[in-house]
């Protein structure tokens, strides 16, 4: 490969450092350096180097207290370039003789600081790196800065009464490197000393840390490939070989653009096989290190203090061996979480049952490890096979340890992946066992963990168990309606109006709702804000019949000043027709108050019957709408100061119209006919019904219902009209004693019909009835049921299968009554 030419980087001055030394007479201390000039020819070639001895003077101030020594040194080392940093000890103790000699001079110095400095003169001077080769600015080094003995200069280990100095820079963590020596690190690599290859392992990691170089060191078409082939033979044999290698293509994985390279080289799949074989490794060392604690443990007090102080050998060896798979693990984990970007990439690991060795990596206690194990698990947790792979009961349990991690980024992402977790069942069921329900309930008062915990919550608020312990834990449900009263927005958050909804559901939660003193202000909220969701918490409160009346007392109060809610509930509701998800909880809420001292007079004076006559017109309102509408009309006519408004009002002839429009929703149908029968209560609202409906005939149809409940409220509504029918223009008694009489004998008027030869046929009640059609073709099929009286019940297809005797099948399908339902 071509060399590129050189440029200005490419030429630049080097000093090497000497020697420091102190000029007494003019209070100084004395640098040594080299400057260093290499020349390249015009392939980047070096051809020579020319070198330039040099000294500088650096002048001190005079009158320094032992104290002020180091931080001194360390302001002439940042000063001056020619002394790196790793010679300050050298510089400490040129200034402390020049201390020592103003103090001589001058004759001012007391016994007592005489003997400390002699002291500190005894001791050498600090020793050079071991082979005497180490050096900051050059371009190898025999051991980097990190494996220096510490120095034993008195003044790095103050006393406990002296001040606090400047902060130390702290030595660099990898060796200089330059990437025009890359085929020089890239060499050191295949030689058989381990100590070589580490250092051009760290020396290749040093030139990636610069994102510039590293699409150059990409184009290198061996020396990924070299990288790799090392990790994959010799990770057994150095963790520090390995954790430089694998930094280095962490430094790749951090972009996109280059997976497909390290893909290419095996990379993720030998990072793969270290995580795996680390894991394996702490396993088994975690087991061996179990039976040594447990053999010592039955020696009991036989044990000698040998065996005590073997076994305090072997845990400390333990924790050192912990401590660096640790870190190894840690830029694994990390650098296979880049690379599973790509899914097809995540499948891979996940074949390779990623998902059990990060549950067993979250046994360890390392944070920056828990932190990178805790995203992966939350990464793959999205998928309900890796989250099936990884439910297991350890597993959970010290997720729920993790959450309440002193560490707050810790805790955060264990909230999140149980957030995840929370959508299955039985695994929400297992964490309610485990107790996390008193702890989310404490994490609710930190403000940084509100919107998971609320989240969290949400999901195991579904399960009744959950609201129970919600109810019980009183503080909890308190903290959850001031976070609503209070709540900075118009509308409530959702995460939090959702759990609140929820746990209304419940009586025991409604329960402490009402009784907490914060339910008044909540439906003042209401009021102000027009708030859809936090009116279906009022709407759930007032559900509860044990709730109820307390709710109502509550509202009533004079301490409340609520007692026009329901009015400012009506008053609200006109203007909500465009908005039909507040409008259905108003009329839900209404709806539900079904205690006798409900101003309902009051209420239909207000707009309440205006508003039903609007809403009931077919076609208008959606079906709970109808629904709740339905209900209210029901509390109407029950009450003796309301059901006159409704008997003066279109409500009823509106009710029988969405009784035929609405025939074949089961719910509203039943609730309408159990309406009919309220509104037959009062005498003169009866008559009314009676005149202006259609009701017998209606009843008699759905009387024909399959469904049960229907079937129920239509014969009680019959039963109704027959025994108060007498006063009405027609004698309903008569028809509803022959509607029975052929219901009851269906078998017998069908053969009746058969033989009339043709003729059209009636039923004994002798005039037309609501449930027939002037044509038989004009129905489907589904409306022609007949339930003979066995209880069995045909359809058309069954009986043409009979033999009719060459029957017209149409006439005979007819009953007796003509009326349409129209």
């Amino acid at each position: 490969r071509a060399r590129a030419p050189p440029t200005a980087a490419m030429s630049k001055k080097k000093y090497r450092f000497h020697g420091v030394d102190v000029d007494p007479e003019a209070f100084a201390i004395v640098v040594s350096y080299t400057t260093e000039t290499p020349t390249f020819d015009a392939a980047g070639i070096l051809i020579g180097q020319e070198a330039v001895p040099g000294r500088k003077a650096v002048k001190v101030p005079r009158g320094m207290r032992p104290d002020e020594i180091p931080g001194v040194a360390q302001e002439i080392v940042e000063r001056i370039k020619y002394i790196p940093h790793s010679k300050i000890n050298e510089v400490e103790h040129q200034l402390a003789m020049l201390q020592q000699y103003e103090a001589q001079v001058s004759g001012g110095q007391d016994r007592a600081q005489q003997q400390q400095q002699q002291a500190y003169y005894q001791q050498p001077p600090p020793p050079p790196p071991p082979g005497g080769r180490h050096q900051q600015g050059g371009a190898f080094c025999d051991q980097p800065p990190s494996q220096q003995p510490p120095s034993q200069d008195p003044w790095q280990q103050p006393p406990a009464d002296r001040a606090a100095k400047p902060a130390r820079r702290q030595e660099p963590i990898l060796p200089d490197a330059d990437i025009r020596h890359l085929d020089a690190y890239q060499e050191q690599l295949y030689e058989e000393v381990m100590e070589n290859k580490v250092s051009g392992a760290k020396r290749i990691l040093r030139v990636c840390t610069d994102p510039q170089h590293l699409e150059i060191i990409a184009d290198q078409e061996s020396l990924l490939g070299v990288l790799s082939r090392e990790l994959k033979e010799n990770s057994k044999k150095s963790v520090e070989l390995s954790v430089s290698i694998v930094c280095t293509f962490l430094c790749f994985s951090h972009f996109s653009q280059f997976h497909p390279v390290l893909m290419q080289h095996q990379c993720g799949n030998v990072i793969m096989k270290v995580f795996e074989y680390e894991s394996e490794r702490h396993q088994v060392r975690k087991a061996e290190m179990e039976r040594r604690t447990m053999r010592f443990q039955e020696l009991g007090d036989k044990a000698t203090p040998e065996d005590k102080k073997l076994l305090v050998k072997d845990e400390k060896k333990y924790k050192a061996q912990l401590s660096r798979q640790n870190k190894l693990i840690f830029v694994c984990l990390i650098s296979l979480l880049n690379l599973a970007e790509e899914i097809s990439t995540e499948k891979k690991m996940v074949n390779r049952k990623m998902p059990a060795l990060l549950a067993q990596v979250l046994e360890r206690d390392y944070p920056e490890l828990l932190l990178v194990t805790l995203q992966f698990v939350k990464k793959l947790s999205m998928f309900e096979e890796n989250k099936d792979a990884m439910n297991t009961p350890e597993t959970l349990s010290r997720l729920v340890q993790l959450a309440s991690h002193e560490d707050i980024r810790i805790a955060l992402l264990t909230l999140r992946v149980l957030y995840n977790f929370s959508f299955d069942e039985s695994i929400r069921i297992s964490l309610i066992d485990s107790g996390i329900v008193k702890l989310l309930v404490d994490l609710l008062r930190n403000p940084p963990f509100r919107g998971i915990v609320l989240k969290l919550l949400y999901q195991f608020s579904m399960d009744d168990r959950c609201k129970s312990l919600m109810a019980y834990h009183r503080d909890g449900m308190i903290m959850l309606l001031q976070l609503v009263v209070h709540f900075p927005e118009p509308r409530v958050g959702k995460d939090l109006v959702a759990l609140v909804v929820n746990l209304a559901t419940h009586a025991l939660a409604a329960e402490v709702i009402v009784g907490s003193g914060l339910f008044p202000q909540v439906v003042v909220r209401v009021i102000k804000t027009r708030d859809p969701l936090l009116c279906k918490v009022v709407r759930h409160v007032s559900s509860h019949d044990s709730v109820l009346p307390r709710m109502h007392e509550l509202l009533q109060s004079e301490n409340a000043r609520m007692a026009k809610w329901m009015h400012e509930l009506v008053y609200m509701a006109p203007s909500c027709v465009d908005n039909p998800d507040l409008l259905v909880e108003i009329l839900g809420t209404l709806a539900n108050m079904t205690l006798e001292d409900v101003p309902w007079g009051e209420l239909c004076e207000a707009g309440l019957i205006d508003l039903l006559t609007r809403v009931l017109m077919p076609g208008f309102s959606e079906d709970d709408i109808v629904l709740e509408c339905v209900m209210i009309v029901g509390n109407l006519a029950l009450s003796v100061e309301s059901a006159q408004y409704v008997g003066n009002s279109r409500v009823p002839t509106l009710l029988q119209q969405n009784l035929v429009e609405k025939r074949d929703d089961e719910e509203i149908a039943t609730q309408i006919l159990y309406t009919f029968q309220c509104l037959l209560v009062f005498d003169d609202v009866r008559e009314v019904v009676l005149s202006e409906t259609e009701l017998a005939a209606s009843a008699m149809r759905f009387a024909r219902s399959q469904s049960p409940a229907v079937l129920e409220q239509a014969t009680r509504l019959l039963q109704l009209v027959a025994d108060h029918g007498g006063d009405a223009e027609k004698d309903w008694a008569e028809q509803v004693k022959a509607f029975r009489f052929e219901q009851h004998n269906a078998a017998w008027c069908r053969f009746i019909a058969r033989d009339l030869n043709g003729q059209a046929s009636h039923s004994p009640g002798g005039c037309g009835g609501y449930y027939d059609d002037e044509q038989s073709g004009g129905e489907d099929e589904e409306e022609f049921r007949f339930r003979c009286a066995n209880g069995y019940a045909m359809d058309a297809a069954d009986l043409r299968d009979r033999d009719w005797g060459n029957q017209d099948i149409q006439q005979l399908m007819h009953t007796a009554r003509q009326m349409s339902l129209s």
